[in-house]
C-alpha cells in the first residue's frame, strides 16, 4: 500500500481508487501504466476522451467475458 492508498487521518484507512455500484463505477484519481493504452487514446479529441475510454472498457470486458465463456466449456 502507498500513499496513495491511505486516508490522511488513518494511515491504515484504505481509500477506495474503484466504487463499485448496482450499474456504475466510480474511478477516482486512477493511473493506468500502460504505454498501448495511453497511445490509443493520445490521438483521441479531448472532448471525446472519456467516451472512447468507456468504449475501451466496454470491448475489453466484452472480450473478457467471452473469453470465460469459451473455456468453461
Amino acid at each position: 500500500m502507498d500513499a496513495a492508498d491511505t486516508h490522511a487521518s488513518d494511515p491504515l484507512e484504505h481509500v477506495a481508487t474503484i466504487e463499485m455500484a448496482s450499474t456504475s463505477v466510480r474511478i477516482h484519481e486512477l493511473t493506468i501504466e500502460r504505454p498501448a493504452i495511453a497511445a490509443y487514446l493520445e490521438h483521441i479529441a479531448p472532448e471525446k476522451l472519456e467516451i472512447a475510454f468507456v468504449h475501451a472498457l466496454e470491448v475489453g470486458v466484452t472480450e473478457l467475458v467471452a473469453r470465460r465463456e469459451r473455456f468453461k466449456k
